[in-house]
């Protein structure tokens, strides 16, 4: 009997992922008390802490670097980024090296051939490096800052749908029972959820401050508001990495010219250096063609198929209003056309934004572009590196206009309800 007790009381404080499959049919005892029995085996200890430390953790997870001043935080973030660049170094050293090869052998190599290696080829391996050049590149502090924001946004939503179930469940539970959730028992559960919900939305701000600032030192300065615009974007990820990238080549262009100078009379070794160079050209452009490609073959057409879904479910909608008498469903088919009509304007709103964006990157190209084509030219040419190194002057001085050319206009959302609607669309694309 004490154990038959011992289970009741365990069944009863069971975690939220591991609670019983109730309905509003009355089950026998003995299923109640399996189904409880195994799914917290299931689930067990981590599903206990995912529902009652995990909101707890991201409070505090970052809670150290709040307690620094200004001038301290901006100097941990430097010396973190000097320390990430040198421990990249050797890796992506290695990889322009062997970018260097293969932008030699796609020279020599015929355009097309049936066998063996051609132009077509080695280029695809060429833009192989170029994508693990990329990810070496990319920022390890934002990229956990926007996993972490995602990671809380499932979060939130977890205890979303959970409210809601429970609210659900609510309507037929018992007001007191042994084994039953009763209705205060889920009135608390409600209220947990909600207190979570709470801390998680402080816990994404905190967050979004640090990516904030990370993005200033890069030289892009956002509020905010503008910061949640561009994490709402299905292309927000494009456009910070981009960013990202070009703050980085910077440096890695000052240590090139290092290397170039010091390689004195050496001509090889200086070759070899703005060879390295014009692979990082190459990898620029190879980054602005893949955002080009991808809105203009994923986003624009996904966007224009919800606007086009949309048009043609508000246009039943107001056919079928024009028909109705009763106000009951006049009044549903009126916010039905309210609803479609936002989406609309989000929509509109959306692609046209994507157009914008792709505009800038097109035209930061067409300088990239004019600096590839004159690197290659005095790659193949060159004789001495005092050449050299007033080609790489120029192209470091490229990546600053790079920046400002590609930082997107970001105006901020007119109301939560396009800020929502945005992010549902983002979804939308993202998914597909």
């Amino acid at each position: 009997m004490k154990v038959f007790l011992f289970i009741l009381l365990f069944l009863s404080a069971l975690p939220v992922q591991a609670q019983l499959n109730e309905s509003s049919e009355s089950t026998e005892w003995s299923d109640s008390i399996q189904q409880g029995w195994d799914k917290s085996k299931q689930y067990g200890v981590r599903a206990w802490q995912a529902t009652k430390d995990t909101t707890r953790e991201l409070w505090n997870s970052t809670n150290q670097m709040f307690t620094l001043s200004e001038q301290e935080r901006q100097q941990a973030r430097q010396d973190e980024e000097d320390e990430r660049f040198r421990q990249m170094w050797s890796q992506l050293f290695s990889e322009m090296q062997e970018g260097v090869q293969l932008v030699d052998k796609i020279k020599q190599a015929p355009q097309s051939r049936f066998f063996g290696e051609d132009k077509q080829s080695l280029q695809e391996d060429l833009d192989k490096i170029l994508d693990k050049m990329v990810v070496l590149l990319e920022d390890e502090n934002i990229n956990d800052y926007r996993h972490k924001i995602a990671e809380i946004d499932d979060y939130i939503a977890t205890s979303k749908a959970n409210i809601a179930r429970y609210r659900e469940q609510r309507i037929t539970a018992p007001r007191t029972h042994m084994v039953k959730t009763t209705k205060e028992a889920y009135d608390k559960k409600i209220a947990q959820e909600q207190e979570n919900i709470k801390l998680y939305r402080q816990e994404s701000q905190r967050i979004k401050i640090y990516l904030r600032e990370r993005l200033q030192d890069m030289g892009i300065d956002l509020s905010q508001e503008q910061v949640e615009v561009l994490l709402s974007r299905v292309d927000g990820d494009d456009i910070i990495q981009m960013s990202v990238v070009f703050d980085v080549l910077k440096k890695i262009t000052q240590r090139l010219m290092q290397l170039t100078r010091e390689s004195g009379e050496n001509i090889q070794q200086a070759r070899k250096y703005y060879g390295m160079h014009v692979v990082l050209l190459e990898m620029v452009n190879y980054m602005q063609n893949k955002y080009i490609e991808q809105v203009d073959k994923l986003y624009i057409p996904r966007i224009d198929a919800i606007i086009n879904k949309t048009l043609a479910t508000r246009n039943t909608a107001q056919a079928r209003l024009k028909e109705e008498t009763s106000p009951g469903r006049r009044t549903i088919y009126q916010k039905n056309i309210q609803a479609q009509t936002l989406t609309l304007k989000a929509a509109r709103l959306y692609k046209n934004n994507l157009e914008e964006q792709k505009a800038k990157v097109r035209k930061a190209q067409q300088v990239i572009k004019k600096d590839l084509q004159l690197a290659q030219n005095t790659y193949d040419t060159v004789e001495l590196s005092a050449d050299l190194l007033s080609v790489l002057k120029t192209s470091q001085a490229s990546f600053d206009v790079l920046m400002n050319l590609q930082v997107p206009e970001i105006v901020p959302f007119e109301n939560l309800q396009m800020k929502n609607k945005f992010q549902e669309l983002s979804e939308t694309l993202r998914n597909n």
